[in-house]
């Protein structure tokens, strides 16, 4: 059999992968349907002081993707992704043994300098598994971005209100965290177990120290520098995408009276069609097909976003579907156009540059929207106060359109070509040469 053939095990660690990317976002978002009660607890002013761990969380998590993509593409990336995600989920179950504000932001530090492991070795790992269909390993991948995004407010929502279990002065809104926490690490254990790194190829080989043999091409200036420039444009998108999820639990909870356990239903089920999303768009824009249907993707998103403050409460859950929907669906079209450009063994640090610019930006939103609402004062329980600001994530996400001149300058596709259409799913034997 040869090496572009995926086999069993290939299969298992990109099912396994996609699941520890479901934790990985999970854990980003656990603490967006519970602002309002960890304000509360812990006697809090001001909602964006419990915004500001989830913007330190994703600051700290995008500033080390690039140093983590040094290390996807020179150790094994396997033994990086169970590592990393047992050190987030351990500062994730330390965060609901506390309630020392100071603390939860040393651990909010921790769990991202752990989360941050993931894009780069996981984004690198999948397609290497599958040489001849990248770009569908990376869209079955992203199916973990939904799934977390789907899980982690819907679990926080409905375990803060309903665990019954009591130990020590753990409050009702740490019992998801405690929770979801010792889950993710017994997972990262089955993971380091059950998971493959790909062996055969030279960028891949590992010697006994756990090093990728065969040298370290380096970026490169000139792809050094259109990384960049993609992400200094895609940083708009990413914004929008991460904003969305704390203005939508404060909008639901202050403008039309949620309770928690409803408003992490409603921010959970918006992200569910993007399971779907992310391979479904991959699938349908092969080829030359990729860019526009990036394009396409963000312009609708912007437009139903842009809607909702319009629209009575029965209309918000379906139109943040279809954002959400398009939003994680361009998220899987754009890294699959990107790492379809690149040669495999610099993927690592081309997605942890990209993060590190992309990521930093976006993950000041959850404080940034925090503060704004804040800024409403008495006019946060009014429906169109809000207006400007899901119009501002809609116009950033449109703009993020003006990336795909920059994500074909990458290069060309590495690989054999695909036909529109014609791309199957990884391993399925067939694919078009």
């Amino acid at each position: 059999m040869s090496h572009d053939t995926p086999r069993f095990r290939s299969h298992l660690t990109l099912a396994l992968a996609t699941i520890l990317h479901a934790f990985t976002h999970a854990y980003a978002v656990l603490l967006v349907p519970l602002y309002l009660m960890v304000c509360v607890d812990l006697h809090l002013r001001l909602v964006s002081s419990v915004s500001l761990i989830v913007t330190i969380y994703g600051l700290v998590y995008s500033l080390g993707s690039y140093p983590a993509g040094v290390m996807a593409d020179r150790f094994n990336r396997k033994a990086l992704l169970g590592i990393g995600l047992l050190g987030n989920a351990l500062a994730i179950l330390a965060m609901g043994l506390t309630r020392q504000y100071e603390m939860l932001i040393v651990l909010g530090i921790f769990a991202g300098l752990f989360g941050t492991i993931f894009h780069p070795a996981g984004n690198a790992l999948a397609p290497a598994h599958y040489p001849r269909s990248p770009g569908m390993a990376i869209g079955i991948l992203g199916m973990g971005s939904g799934l977390g995004f789907f899980v982690g407010p819907q679990f926080a929502g409905w375990r803060a209100q309903s665990a019954a279990w009591e130990w020590g002065q753990i409050a009702q809104w740490q019992k998801p965290l405690v929770e979801l926490g010792v889950m993710g690490i017994v997972f990262g254990v089955i993971f380091l177990l059950l998971a493959r790194e790909v062996r055969g190829g030279r960028e891949d080989a590992t010697d006994g120290r756990g090093f990728i043999s065969g040298g370290h091409p380096t970026l490169g200036s000139r792809l050094r520098w259109r990384v960049v420039a993609v992400g200094l444009v895609l940083m708009f998108r990413d914004f929008s995408a991460i904003g969305s999820q704390t203005l939508l639990s404060l909008y639901l909870q202050r403008a039309w009276g949620y309770d928690v356990k409803r408003a992490g239903f409603t921010v959970g089920a918006m992200m569910l069609l993007g399971v779907a999303a992310n391979p479904f768009f991959v699938w349908m824009s092969p080829g030359k097909r990729r860019l526009p249907m990036y394009c396409l993707l963000v312009m609708v998103a912007g437009v139903l976003v842009t809607m909702v403050p319009w629209f009575s409460a029965a209309w918000i859950l379906p139109l943040m579907c279809g954002y959400q929907s398009c939003q994680l669906g361009s998220y899987a079209v754009s890294d699959a156009a990107m790492l379809e450009r690149v040669p495999g063994d610099v993927r690592g640090r081309v997605v942890g540059l990209f993060l590190t610019i992309a990521g930093t930006f976006s993950a000041m939103s959850p404080f940034a929207l925090g503060y704004w609402i804040d800024l409403l004062k008495g006019r946060a329980a009014e429906q169109h106060a809000y207006v400007p600001l899901f119009a501002t994530l809609g116009v950033m996400v449109a703009a993020s359109s003006l990336a795909t001149p920059l994500i074909a300058k990458l290069g060309p596709v590495q690989g054999p070509r695909i036909e529109p259409l014609s791309e199957v799913m990884p391993g399925t034997v067939g694919v078009t040469g």
